[in-house]
């Protein structure tokens, strides 16, 4: 066994620049853990340069000069912020409507129940009925409690994601216009043989741009979709469920699953068990068929795939130290960290 470890720490730990990179990336790893919650809209801001910068990568390579790709590209970014703002007051009378509407939802809930009881005798019988109709009766108010808190938490978050909507932009436009100097402070921690380094960088700028970007096209389209046939069908809060199902894209796996309960709740409240519900169900079923079989392998790609398991871990790690905020980056973190130990330098003896 010690003999295992030993081959181990000389193969990947040994040489110069395998130290100082373990050393730059346990520091990095400590300034995460600690101070990752405080640091998140600079987090976020720098994987939207990070995208931004490809435009201005595009626009040189065509012959024009970084100030007029830096134009291009912080012109793009502006309209497609400023856009939010245009949605924003219909989505806030969606989301205070749907609020305003929960009495009547839990209500026509508790009635559902206590129906369904009474209607199939022969499983339950007159005491049990009686005593799952208190159940119920006595739950459901503390399930509006709960979900009015967790509403009250999220308009809190909401405000933390006002001031960073206040703040994202400015560092945006700082990234992208000093980006030479900031590398050139980041090249003087790195030793004096780079080559580790820029091998590193090169399968990191790979997996985590083509999945960025990817994750970025995938919420843009699912949501315009989900958001235009969801109107045509009538459907009310059409543009609220659209967003909430475009952001669900975000988190793997469990996205689509948490999202799918407010959606068919909401659908079964407007029309009941009717031909206009199931229509709206298998439009929705549909939507997130074709994204999970089509559209993410089209714009992601099998090879930046993650394993579900990886996946898992990765929302539970970072979700635990983050929250919501760890919960969003858990992905794009485990790509990078799996890009680092894919590339990392190794010593053939």
């Amino acid at each position: 066994m010690a003999s295992y470890f030993k081959n181990l720490i000389d193969k990947y730990f040994h040489t110069e620049d395998q130290i100082s990179l373990s050393i730059l990336l346990v520091f990095i790893g400590i300034i995460v853990i600690f101070f990752g919650s405080i640091l998140t809209p600079l987090f976020i801001s720098a994987l939207v340069a990070y995208l931004l910068n490809s435009v201005v990568t595009a626009t040189e390579r065509r012959g024009f000069s970084r100030p007029i790709g830096l134009t291009i590209s912080i012109t793009l970014f502006f309209g497609l912020y400023l856009s939010l703002f245009l949605i924003f007051p219909l989505l806030s009378r969606q989301i205070i409507g749907l609020v305003n509407e929960l009495p009547r939802i839990v209500e026509n809930l508790e009635d559902i129940l206590v129906n369904f009881f009474n209607d199939y005798p022969e499983f339950f019988t007159s005491e049990q009925i009686e005593n799952l109709s208190v159940t119920v009766t006595s739950s459901l108010p503390n399930i509006l409690e709960q979900t009015l808190l967790q509403l009250n938490a999220g308009f809190s978050a909401a405000m933390s994601a006002l001031v960073y909507l206040v703040l994202i932009p400015f560092l945006v436009f700082f990234f992208l216009k000093d980006k030479k100097q900031m590398l050139e402070y980041v090249a003087y921690f790195l030793p004096s043989d780079k080559s580790s380094a820029s091998k590193i960088w090169i399968e990191l700028d790979s997996q985590l741009f083509k999945y960025l970007r990817g994750k970025v096209l995938e919420l843009i389209i699912v949501g315009i979709v989900t958001t235009t046939a969801f109107s045509i069908l009538g459907a009310n809060y059409s543009l609220l469920l659209g967003i909430l199902v475009g952001l669900s894209v975000l988190i793997p796996l469990f996205g689509a699953i948490f999202v799918t309960i407010p959606v068919a709740i909401v659908g079964y409240f407007q029309w009941g068990l009717d031909m206009n519900y199931l229509i709206f169900l298998a439009t929705y079923l549909i939507i997130q068929a074709l994204d999970g079989n089509v559209l993410f392998p089209l714009l992601i790609g099998r090879e930046v795939n993650l394993h579900p398991v990886l996946i898992v871990l990765a929302i539970l790690i970072f979700g635990g130290i983050w929250g919501f905020w760890g919960v969003l980056l858990a992905v794009p973190l485990a790509t990078a960290i799996r890009a680092v130990i894919k590339s990392w330098p190794a010593v053939n003896n």
